[in-house]
């Protein structure tokens, strides 16, 4: 069954606090989905990981027999053909997966989407509205230095990514995460307001924003 169109989507750059705007949502009432966290349980599961040791070898696979992230991230961020090669097996799983948790949820509740690749195969009708988190570089690169990444690695991975000029233009918003948490809060809500002004989430959402601002 298709899923109505339900769900916020968040793209945007690499470090630029994606999963952070995605907590905020969530705590205005949005379900939080994680396309990292499904494209992984995708990679572990035995038909995928097999499909993948056959391409790789074996020792992408942890002993449980699940393919390693790591191991993922080192062939697909450094070579086109094995990035394009890894989306056209991964990507529409996950999209598919995506949808429906969308489809499932209750007549009225509403989805956080997070994810880099949302426009590569089309915006997924289940969407409402599309936010596009971006940040000042020299704040991007401070984030990922965070998880252990240097600004090699971040210029590295942004070249597999459409530009953010196209992405922002397929974008309903603009959020530039570049201020505190109480400003990003407050620029968080105006945008659900703004969303279920044009109706497209249900009357839940005004509620949970002013249990949320309190």
């Amino acid at each position: 069954m298709a899923a109505t169109a339900r769900a916020i989507a968040l793209t945007g750059d690499v470090g630029a606090g994606k999963s952070t705007v995605a907590g905020l949502l969530e705590g205005m009432g949005g379900v939080r989905l994680d396309a990292d966290a499904i494209a992984l349980e995708q990679w572990r599961r035995p038909d995928i990981a097999q499909v993948a040791a056959r391409r790789w070898g074996h020792r992408v696979l942890d002993p449980s027999g699940g393919v390693v992230r790591g191991a993922v991230a080192g062939r697909i961020f450094t070579d086109r053909t094995e990035y394009d090669w890894a989306c056209e097996l991964i990507h529409p799983l996950v999209m598919a997966e995506l949808e429906r948790r969308v489809a499932a949820l209750s007549p009225d509740r509403w989805a956080v989407a997070e994810g880099p690749l949302l426009f590569e195969v089309g915006r997924p009708s289940w969407v409402a509205a599309v936010v596009f988190v971006t940040a000042p570089r020299s704040l991007r690169i401070a984030r990922c230095c965070q998880r252990g990444w240097d600004e090699a690695e971040l210029t590295r991975r942004e070249a597999f990514y459409l530009p953010s000029d196209e992405r922002m233009a397929l974008s309903d918003f603009i959020l530039n995460n570049e201020g505190d948490l109480a400003s990003l809060r407050r620029e968080a809500e105006a945008i659900v307001r703004e969303v279920e002004s044009r109706g497209f989430l249900n009357r839940c959402v005004r509620t949970n924003i002013g249990e949320g601002g309190k």
